[in-house]
């Protein structure tokens, strides 16, 4: 006879194990991301060269999940006189910035200006909060 009542068991038993494998594997990944952005974040700002940006005429909004990101084209020359054009999304707290009319200033890779971050941007904590919690969740509800 056949038991399939034990062999449906074994077979979720097997289920949950590979969610909580797959589901770390990802939060993993997710966690490895931030920290890889976070870190190239810091070594342009350790190591980059700093221009002030030329006002933005325009800009797209993008809307998603009650928060907004933006995007436009950065003029900015290097120390050496090399003119940068260059697109890129930015934050609402430089969009306040050029607004307000204040100068705003980015720190460029040397040997790739136009790789940038602004220098009042903070590197995100979300890859890595987001992975957490998927790690954990995968390890703690599977």
């Amino acid at each position: 006879m056949v038991d399939f009542q034990g062999a449906f068991m074994r077979f979720r038993q097997q289920g949950k194990v590979l969610f909580k494998i797959l589901g770390a594997l990802v939060g993993l990944v997710f966690i490895g991301f931030g920290v890889q952005d976070r870190i190239e974040h810091s070594n342009i700002r350790k190591l980059g060269k700093r221009a002030v940006v030329e006002p933005i005429g325009q800009y797209t909004e993008f809307k998603q999940s009650g928060s907004s990101t933006y995007t436009a084209e950065f003029h900015y020359t290097t120390v050496d006189g090399q003119p940068i054009v260059t697109k890129s999304s930015f934050p609402e707290e430089v969009l306040e910035e050029f607004k307000a009319g204040k100068p705003v200033e980015v720190i460029y890779q040397a040997n790739d200006p136009g790789t940038f971050v602004f220098a009042s941007e903070k590197p995100s904590w979300t890859l890595i909060v987001v992975g957490a919690v998927i790690f954990l969740a995968a390890i703690v509800l599977a």
